[in-house]
């Protein structure tokens, strides 16, 4: 069953914020999102425990801390018709870019740092017809197996740390044959069913998203067979790309991705979105999720690009050659005073936090330029621990916002529970002292005044 919304409105005033769920949509969603019993049902439920995540091509690559399509679904649903411009300013993988073309939204534009993420977004929001994709993998598949194909071994700096040598003559022979395919979205499709092939054939553990050799691939009995792992990678991807296919394969959403940087000003007009949806890092790559980490290897095969190894230093919060008297402790005393808790026990620590909020500042400001007067603009965000210091970002991010020009409407909480995420983290450096991990969400509401 689809839901059904009412054509009404889609600006605001705080005091009909709680009542926007029973004014625009009647009680039931599609099945493959979520079933709610009633409105009630519907309103209350953020945790989404029960769904599977990983629908259509959501389901295509694993991507650290990914945001849920049943979450952006439903706050798409909330604020937006099929004349919105949507923008996610941390697009990451496209989730919300896919829930936007899935929704037929007029045009959703996604802002992304990560060279890996945006090839992934693209190939996510690309419907493609999936008789097409099985001819194409019938030709891959008999030309790996042909002995008499030459290609070129792939070579970058440290390799043969992080695969096997037979490994890399497969991959190295997928990925020629791969970059051979004439059609550019059915290339991309293929080399991205190789990057997870890539991560699952690596000498990589997978507990985390740093890098670091897992002891029991190291191992002589540890040869995986490429090519098995990559047909196991294809049919799933194109299993996907069937239902995908058919519910995207007639809508007309324009989808842009900018591979820039959300604290400086994209080419996006002055109050010209209709509504901004995005989930934010929630703290510098460094210590949180290490987005470059994670993507270093299939960008190194796929792109062979060595800037990737840098990203993580690039994110927000990279750069802690910062001065702890910045202005922006003026406009919020939340940030200011657990800042100097963290001061008391490491300096350096409190330059890494306070740097990285220096930076979400800046993505706010954009964020309000671009956003019409009345609009609003959704963040899901968690609240970390620094030092022992449990740093309150969703109220940081309510006195940041409302300094530049925002009204906080409401802050609503849910449990993560499909992110894949560490479970523990060292929030004091101290060895062998760990935390659990954010185990909650902030969904922030806030309005261009």
């Amino acid at each position: 069953m689809s839901i059904t919304i009412n054509k009404t409105k889609v600006s605001f005033s705080s005091s009909q914020l709680l009542e926007i769920v029973k004014n625009n949509i009647s009680y039931n969603e599609n099945f493959e999102y979520y079933q709610p019993n009633d409105i009630e049902n519907w309103y209350a439920e953020w945790d989404f425990k029960k769904y599977n995540p990983n629908i259509y091509s959501h389901g295509f690559h694993q991507y650290p801390a990914k945001f849920i399509p049943q979450l952006a679904r439903k706050i798409l649903r909330i604020f937006t018709d099929e004349k919105s411009i949507v923008l996610d300013n941390f697009s990451g993988s496209g989730t919300t870019l896919i829930e936007c073309l899935l929704l037929n939204k007029k045009k959703t534009i996604g802002i992304e740092l990560n060279p890996f993420a945006c090839f992934m977004a693209k190939v996510k929001t690309t419907p493609i017809e999936p008789s097409l994709l099985k001819k194409y993998f019938i030709d891959i598949e008999s030309q790996y197996f042909n002995n008499s194909i030459k290609y070129e071994k792939h070579e970058f700096n440290n390799i043969n740390f992080w695969f096997k040598q037979e490994t890399i003559n497969c991959l190295s022979k997928l990925k020629s044959i791969i970059y051979k395919i004439d059609d550019n979205n059915i290339k991309n499709f293929y080399l991205l069913c190789l990057s997870e092939v890539i991560r699952r054939v690596s000498l990589t553990n997978h507990g985390g998203f740093k890098l670091h050799r897992d002891k029991n691939k190291i191992k002589e009995s540890f040869n995986p067979n490429v090519f098995d792992e990559y047909v196991k990678v294809c049919n799933r991807n194109i299993n996907l790309m069937i239902q995908f296919y058919e519910k995207a394969k007639f809508n007309k959403t324009e989808i842009e991705i900018i591979f820039g940087d959300s604290r400086i000003k994209q080419n996006i007009e002055n109050s010209s979105i209709d509504f901004i949806l995005t989930s934010p890092p929630y703290g510098d790559s460094r210590t949180t999720v290490a987005y470059g980490q994670f993507s270093r290897l299939s960008w190194q095969w796929i792109n062979n690009d060595n800037k990737i190894y840098s990203l993580d230093d690039n994110l927000l919060g990279g750069k802690s050659n910062i001065n702890l008297d910045n202005e922006i402790l003026e406009y919020s005393d939340t940030l200011n005073n657990q800042l100097n808790e963290i001061k008391n026990n490491c300096q350096k620590r409190a330059k890494d936090v306070l740097s990285f909020y220096i930076d979400l500042f800046k993505t706010l400001q954009n964020a309000y330029y671009y956003l019409k007067k009345d609009k609003y603009f959704v963040l899901v965000t968690g609240n970390r621990t620094v030092k022992n210091v449990f740093l309150k970002t969703d109220l940081i991010i309510n006195e940041l916002s409302e300094k530049i020009g925002f009204k906080t409407e409401k802050i609503l909480y849910r449990n993560i529970i499909n992110k894949r995420m560490p479970a523990k983290n060292s929030p004091t450096n101290t060895k062998g002292v760990l935390s659990n991990t954010m185990l909650k969400e902030n969904i922030i509401f806030l309005r261009k005044i």
